[in-house]
């Protein structure tokens, strides 16, 4: 019987036009023609059967029947051009599958589509009962009667029959009861993922870095992080710290290549349900502004198409393809892929970002996140505009974002933020007890994943693995150079004694760094503080006999201690504030400033506010005035406080003698410190990673001139001063490449 076939075929994001011989992408013509076309069209004749050289080369190659190594090069040039323009892989195909030295399959999914008018004369060629037969549904004979059959004629095979149901009718049951027994596990029981195999796939070192600030002591652009990965089961699309940043690579591994664009400070958000798009933020020349315009770009490269005006903070494609979900500061859109007429599905409680669909698109997973009080919660949408909060009731405090579906949805997987680096945590949801599901942790052993993505072709995830490295930097007051800082320990940060010849250095060790005493010459070496406490940082007292520092236990609040120089037991301040951080000692050395950590959100009714504890009295009372300020330090002379806004976009100078405030805005500021003769306050900003000094006494603003190769420290932060003009910082090297990781 000839062939009835299709004028148009659609196949994932392309259109084949058989008469026309053209092929198109998002109805966009291809430059593809001759032997490519021919080859495709003969797949999609047929697609799933095995379509052997020797019919491609009858078809396409007659002429040359018997010169076979130009059929062969022709052959071969012809798929290769084929597969660049379906950007298919050969080792993992999507349409075209490579059986060899046998011919060629198209696996993909064909589109339904209304079938063309017949061909020519082929229609007249089918036999008239064929082709205009009414059509025929066969009868379905009734099933007889179980009592009725025993009786009915029809000799051995009847009952033969008929004793086959009964048996099977009795060992249902049966059956029924073990399969329970044997699903019962499944359906109500734990299940956890377990990664059975690694590969690490990339070797550069700066998978998915970005300029950071510091909260407390974990760096962050702002709240919201850009560092997503995306696969379409045979590429790996990602971020690196370069001037053409956007990447892909074979999910096998190999070489690394180039997705080049114009688009300025160019971020991943999304990729496309077929994998044929990439959806990409340009943020231009906004500086702190995480806010940007929304681009879609072909994902085997070419030019990128703006969605509309919008201009978003995060997007996702919705499941269909078609439509995509983009978040504006606390609200939630869905439009097209040209922005048309958005439509507005709802009110966050917070910052939006890391928009994720669920498999079977009934609901919009993302993250939501405070900037008054610095935290990190999920969420879902439902499909009935529903907004609902996610794990309430797990771990107090914990700060969650930035989670992933697996390809058929049974596992969600998330990051929570952790001060001594990220963990992933598995949430199973296929069972009927899936929601009461406890999540338990993927990753451990010490090491920090970071952002994650499920392949939708098999059982395997895509993660960044970071192995960061810490050193201390001191930069020359005369000209400016760096150089590590030798004190004969890995040191993480440092501060010098007022007279500059002592240090107080937090060193290096398996559980997180210990205070040590030492000389700033290395010599003198004394421990103040082991294991299993932690601490982040510390302030010599002006006379040099103590030292306060912040520190904390494992699953226990950050608290200020203070220890007496040349060693002896630790002591605790006594406060009504649960997490208490970042200490200064006044200037006479009796009292202790400090204020609260912001990775941890406070208890309900609690506010944030800056503190004085007096040795004396062994009290601390609140500072006045100073709600919603952190990171306080006090100046040398004792009459400034500088201190920042929860936000981190403000620096407050409180002058204690007059009462008065001056506030400066525009920029971002973290981690203030002193000159010691109380002239400058210096702060770090961003971005790029920048230090800049304002004089107290009239305000004016100027940077630093900080010669710190961003190859080499991503991010670094200044620390403090010493008595000669000396600046130290914390050079931070990062080191995170992909790994594949198997899992059952």
């Amino acid at each position: 019987m000839p062939i009835v076939a299709k004028q148009r075929v659609h196949f994932g994001p392309f259109e084949l036009d058989t008469r026309a011989g053209e092929l198109y992408k998002h109805e966009f013509k291809l430059k593809l023609q001759g032997h490519p076309i021919q080859i495709l069209a003969m797949l999609l004749e047929r697609p799933g059967e095995l379509i052997i050289r020797e019919e491609i080369q009858q078809k396409l190659w007659p002429s040359e029947s018997e010169t076979f190594v130009d059929f062969e090069h022709g052959l071969n040039t012809a798929v290769r051009k084929l597969r660049q323009a379906l950007s298919d892989e050969a080792e993992t195909p999507q349409y075209i599958e490579t059986l060899p030295r046998r011919g060629y399959r198209f696996v993909g999914e064909i589109a339904d589509q209304v079938l063309s008018a017949a061909v020519g004369s082929e229609i007249d060629s089918i036999a008239p009962d064929v082709a205009h037969a009414e059509p025929h549904v066969a009868a379905i004979p009734p099933v007889p009667n179980a009592v009725n059959a025993t009786v009915l004629p029809g000799g051995a095979d009847q009952r033969w029959r008929l004793s086959i149901r009964l048996v099977a009718l009795l060992l249902l049951p049966v059956l029924l009861g073990m399969a329970a027994v044997l699903l019962l596990p499944m359906w109500f029981g734990p299940r956890t993922m377990k990664v059975v195999n690694s590969k690490r796939l990339t070797f550069n070192e700066h998978v998915g870095l970005r300029p950071m600030a510091i909260v407390g002591q974990r760096p962050v652009t702002t709240l919201e992080f850009y560092d997503s990965m995306h696969s379409d089961g045979r590429r790996i699309y990602y971020t690196i710290d370069a001037d053409q940043p956007l990447r892909y690579m074979s999910v096998n591994g190999g070489q690394e290549n180039v997705l080049s664009s114009t688009l300025p400070s160019l971020v991943l958000l999304h990729i496309s349900p077929d994998g044929s798009m990439l959806l990409i933020k340009s943020l231009g020349a906004e500086t702190g502004e995480t806010k940007g315009d929304l681009w879609t770009m072909p994902a085997d490269g070419g030019p990128a198409r703006k969605i509309g005006d919008i201009k978003a903070q995060d997007a996702a494609f919705a499941p269909d393809g078609k439509t995509i979900a983009f978040a504006q500061g606390q609200e939630i859109f869905l439009t097209n892929l040209i922005g048309d007429n958005p439509v507005k599905l709802a009110t966050a409680p917070g910052r939006v970002f890391w928009m994720r669909w669920s498999p079977d698109g009934t609901k919009l997973r993302f993250t939501v996140t405070d900037p008054k009080n610095l935290t990190y919660t999920l969420w879902d949408l439902e499909g009935n505009g529903i907004l609902r909060q996610l794990l309430t009731d797990w771990h107090k405090d914990a700060q969650i974002c930035c989670g992933i579906w697996t390809a058929r949805g049974e596992y969600f997987l998330f990051r929570q933020i952790r001060t001594n680096g990220d963990e992933i945590w598995v949430w199973p949801k296929r069972g009927l007890a899936a929601s009461a599901t406890e999540p338990s942790l993927l990753n451990s052993g010490g090491i920090e994943l970071g952002s994650i993505v499920a392949s939708p072709l098999k059982r395997e995830l895509y993660a960044t693995v970071s192995a960061p490295s810490v050193q201390v930097l001191v930069r020359d007051p005369t000209n400016g150079d760096v150089r590590p800082l030798d004190i004969g320990m890995p040191a993480l940060r440092a501060t010098y004694s007022r007279d500059g010849k002592m240090m107080a250095a937090i060193v290096q060790d398996p559980d997180g760094g210990a205070l040590w005493r030492t000389r700033s010459d290395g010599n003198d070496k004394q421990q103040l503080t082991a294991a299993p406490m932690q601490v982040f940082m510390a302030d010599y007292s002006p006379d040099g006999q103590r030292i306060a520092f912040m520190a904390h236990k494992p699953d226990q609040p950050w608290k200020i201690y203070w220890v007496a120089a040349n060693g002896g037991a630790l002591r605790e301040i006594s406060s009504e504030v649960a997490e208490q951080a970042d200490p200064n000692w006044s200037p006479d050395g009796q009292s202790i400033l400090y204020g609260q950590p912001t990775n941890f959100a406070p208890a309900p009714g609690s506010r944030w506010d800056l503190y004085r504890y007096e040795l004396r009295t062994g009290k601390s009372s609140r500072l006045p005035d100073s709600m919603g300020l952190f990171s306080p330090r006090w100046s040398p002379d004792g009459r400034y406080v500088a201190a920042l806004s929860l936000d981190q976009r403000s620096l407050t100078l409180i002058d204690l003698k007059t009462g008065g405030r001056r506030k400066w805005e525009g920029r971002n500021f973290w981690h203030p410190f002193w000159s010691l003769d109380s002239q400058w306050v210096y702060f770090n900003s961003g971005m790029p990673m920048s230090l800049w000094r304002l004089r107290a006494g009239d305000g004016h603003m100027q940077p630093v001139d900080v010669r710190i190769d961003p190859q080499r420290c991503s991010p670094w932060i200044a620390n403090g001063a010493n008595v000669d003009g000396s600046l130290l910082f914390t050079c931070i090297q990062v080191h995170r490449d992909i790994y594949a990781l198997e899992w059952k």
